[in-house]
């Protein structure tokens, strides 16, 4: 079984978060350390949130850097992840397509209530076109009203079938709502990061399958073994289905193909024996 964990945060710009991180990852070593002991095989890794201090980044370009320079070097343990603001239009455009021929990134972050802008809104088309154009995977953070409602979603898992959408943190407080999206959408898959309970994960299981259901930490902010912890609670959930949810559907869906997947497990006897 591989773990693949879709929400992970690291980089400099941690530092300065208003919240302090739960755990340290603002250097590779340290997210590292955090993966084996967690069981963490992969990680789908992007920058953290910008709130200023001295680590100023505001487009996003030195901390995607960081992220490129880490899947350099541990290319079976991170697959990088670009992080852009919408509201920027053009800079973003350029900083995507940076990511995608010089840094080889294979998923795009977005966060409508920190940049502000409303998830489906106008600004957010262009960055999908490209989206869809490089074939990126791309995770929301959702579930705050007005701007990151998971509702939102369905248009553009509409309008964009062949771009597969995965809503952070079960959409919080509105994780009924993101059930009916993922019903509705089948290119929509539904992530456990942050404080996601065992209740709310129990309601996707029971309403859409584990199929549509992936394993995401929002590493440092939560501590990975507490997400696992909940997946693993879930009653009646087969080894299978744990293994999709856990790594399995991530992997397909960034096309991990099986060579890289003999990597990593290899890669991880090793770090284990």
């Amino acid at each position: 079984m591989i773990v693949v964990d879709a929400h992970v945060h690291m980089g400099p710009g941690l530092a300065n978060h208003a919240a302090p991180p739960l755990l340290k990852a603002e250097t590779v070593e340290q997210t590292l350390e955090i993966f084996d002991r967690s069981g963490i095989d992969v990680g789908c890794t992007f920058a953290p949130l910008i709130e200023g201090g001295d680590f100023e980044d505001y487009e996003y370009e030195r901390s995607n850097r960081f992220i490129y320079d880490a899947a350099k070097r541990h290319a079976d343990r991170f697959i990088g992840y670009c992080r852009v603001n919408p509201n920027l239009g053009q800079q973003a455009l350029d900083e995507m397509r940076r990511c995608k021929e010089e840094y080889g990134f294979r998923g795009l972050k977005l966060h409508p209530d920190w940049e502000y802008f409303y998830l489906n809104g106008p600004t957010v088309r262009p960055i999908l076109d490209r989206a869809a154009e490089y074939g990126w995977p791309v995770i929301f953070h959702t579930g705050y009203y007005p701007l990151s409602q998971p509702t939102l979603a369905m248009p553009l898992a509409e309008a964009y079938p062949t771009i597969n959408f995965l809503l952070a943190h079960l959409s919080y407080r509105h994780t009924a709502d993101a059930i009916v999206v993922a019903e509705r959408c089948k290119n929509v898959y539904l992530e456990t990061s942050g404080n996601a309970t065992a209740l709310a994960i129990r309601e996707v299981l029971k309403s859409v399958g584990p199929g549509q259901l992936v394993y995401g930490s929002d590493l440092p902010y939560t501590e990975p073994d507490d997400v696992m912890e909940k997946i693993a609670l879930q009653p009646e959930l087969s080894a299978d289905d744990r293994a999709l949810i856990l790594g399995g559907t991530m992997a397909r869906l960034l096309g991990l193909n099986a060579a890289t997947r003999s990597t990593v497990r290899a890669a991880a006897q090793g770090r284990l024996s």
